[in-house]
């Protein structure tokens, strides 16, 4: 087995082991609640190190969308920023049970921003 064929399994076990964690805390997220702010903060600062290592990746290897991954790195490092906001506003029509999730643990929130939503916009 060569490195890249060691790489590609150990993204693609990696991969759905985060398939089920997901699926876990969909199930599961009363239990988020009740973790410490430190230890929400390390798993969030992990996810974001998970994502980046495979959107850089998909960078190297054309079947993986890179892009992605890169957006999901930043919105685990960079929750409050207004390009985060800005992406959970406009997915927040199609994915209203994602972003709920996500804002509900600190990544997307409007307080601290000052940036208005996209329908206080206006026409």
């Amino acid at each position: 087995m060569t490195g890249l064929e060691a790489t590609i399994l150990t993204v693609s076990i990696l991969a759905i082991i985060g398939v089920f964690v997901a699926e876990f805390l969909r199930n599961h997220s009363h239990l988020l609640d009740r973790l410490p702010r430190p230890m929400l903060h390390a798993i969030r600062i992990t996810f974001g190190f998970i994502f980046l290592a495979l959107a850089v990746l998909g960078a190297l290897l054309p079947i993986l969308q890179g892009w992605i991954f890169f957006l999901l790195a930043m919105l685990m490092f960079f929750p409050q920023s207004r390009v985060a906001v800005g992406v959970l506003d406009k997915a927040e029509p199609r994915l209203p049970r994602m972003v709920k999730f996500l804002r509900k643990h600190g990544i997307g929130t409007h307080h601290g921003t000052g940036q208005k939503t996209w329908e206080d916009h206006g026409p």
